[in-house]
């Protein structure tokens, strides 16, 4: 039992980690520039709306409510409707955030115009008609009730409409004034860049100090920690080696310095157990004698391959192996069992899967493979030179019987490897 570590820790790691509060005084400068930033688009969108009630409300003082009512029952123009014609055109061309300046009065069917200062072709005139747009649409039954406070956006501009009242207090059209958003969007682009810069420059200055102080204290000893604790399986192969995590010293005084002393001593038993476990697992998995996978391998093969498709399976057996025995001796058997795992062997490559499943009889396992792979490498195995495993001027002569077959969809793999052993059988007999 390994002794606890005597290091004493003279300056603690969370006093250190302590330094990674500024990176939380960051994140309050950028919730501080979001906050700044949503109230200014507010107050830009405040300015927008009191800059179309001021337009309409001016627009109020010019135009007659009765008159309104007058001209678009009757359809006609007199001198006043040209002289407020001319006023609303007038102000519109003086102030370049008005993009649009009409009176229109809303009907269940669609929008009439009275007044409309755009005078391109797109412009209306006196009892001219309009559909709803879609934006309309979704709030006509607003329009058609002169509801107060209605606005619209259209991206670069804003709608606000401002009811016109008669004489009696009941409404008779909207006087729609279109805002320009284009400029208040610059503008708060550019103050949004300006927020930006600032808080990238606190971020990044704050944020190398944060690194250098970080890579010195802790990452640096942690990492010269990883890179050595990665290097356990080259040191199973290095006898009197030192390993690379011996070769570190951190000398922090606090938890880190600690945690390097406890790998240093838990590092010899780790490889110890590790060549340990690492044999074990090779011996339960492989026939001593041909190095090949053994029955117990073969049995979890079978369980792991019952979903498998594109599976190839190569049955084979040494025949008169057991004369070989018989008369010559069990050396000369094992000899010949040796070179018929060399042989199995040499055909070795992605997929494959060799299993010793009795004393002369072996599975191979081709994944990934197809029906003409499978035929083509058993007639290689079958006329391959070493397929002779025994002296051939005897009086009989030992060899691979090989027998292959391809899964076919939907049938189990009981069934193919006894459809291989079949064609093993078919060709051990042929060449008697």
């Amino acid at each position: 039992m390994q002794k606890e570590s005597t290091v004493k820790m003279k300056r603690p790691l969370k006093n250190k980690v302590i330094v990674a509060v500024f990176l939380i005084c960051l994140l309050i400068d950028f919730g501080c520039v979001a906050f700044n930033y949503h109230k200014y688009v507010s107050i830009n969108r405040d300015y927008t709306a009191q800059l179309a009630e001021t337009v309409i409300n001016t627009c109020c003082l010019v135009i007659d409510g009765d008159k309104v009512e007058n001209y678009l029952g009757t359809r006609r123009r007199d001198s006043d409707y040209y002289v407020v014609w001319n006023k609303l055109i007038d102000y519109r061309n003086t102030n370049s955030n008005i993009v649009k300046l009409s009176v229109m009065s809303f009907q269940e069917d669609r929008c009439y115009y009275i007044f409309d200062t755009d005078l391109s072709g797109n412009g209306a005139f006196l009892g001219d008609s309009r559909t709803y747009d879609s934006k309309q649409q979704a709030i006509k039954d607003s329009l058609v009730n002169y509801s107060p406070g209605i606005s619209l956006e259209y991206g670069k501009h804003t709608d606000i409409y401002i009811p016109i009242k008669s004489s009696y207090n009941i409404p008779v059209a909207y006087v729609v004034a279109g805002i320009s958003t284009d400029t208040v969007e610059a503008e708060q682009r550019a103050y949004l860049l300006y927020l930006m810069l600032i808080v990238t420059a606190i971020t990044v200055f704050a944020g190398v100090i944060l690194i250098l102080f970080m890579n010195k204290s802790i990452m640096n000893p942690i990492n010269a920690m990883t890179i050595a604790a990665g290097s356990y399986a080259e040191n199973l192969e290095k006898d009197g080696v030192t390993s690379p995590l011996q070769q570190i010293h951190i000398q922090t005084g606090d938890e880190l310095e600690r945690l390097c002393e406890s790998m240093k001593k838990m590092e010899n038993d780790i490889l110890v157990y590790s060549a340990r476990l690492l044999n074990a697992t090779w011996n339960s998995n492989h026939d001593s004698m041909t190095q090949l996978y053994n029955k117990r391998y073969y049995n979890e093969l079978l369980s792991r391959l019952q979903e498998e498709e594109e599976l190839g399976i190569i049955y084979l057996d040494i025949d008169n192996l057991k004369r070989m025995n018989d008369t010559y001796g069990h050396d000369e058997g094992d000899l010949v069992i040796l070179r018929a795992s060399n042989l199995i062997h040499h055909y070795e490559e992605p997929g494959f899967e060799c299993c010793r499943v009795g004393g002369d009889e072996f599975v191979v396992f081709l994944r990934n493979s197809s029906e003409d792979k499978v035929e083509s490498l058993v007639e290689k195995m079958r006329k391959d030179a070493n397929n002779v495993l025994s002296d051939a001027a005897g009086d009989f002569v030992c060899r691979l019987a090989v027998g292959g077959a391809f899964r076919k969809g939907g049938e189990a793999l009981e069934d193919v490897i006894k459809r291989a052993e079949e064609e093993m059988y078919k060709n051990k007999h042929a060449v008697r």
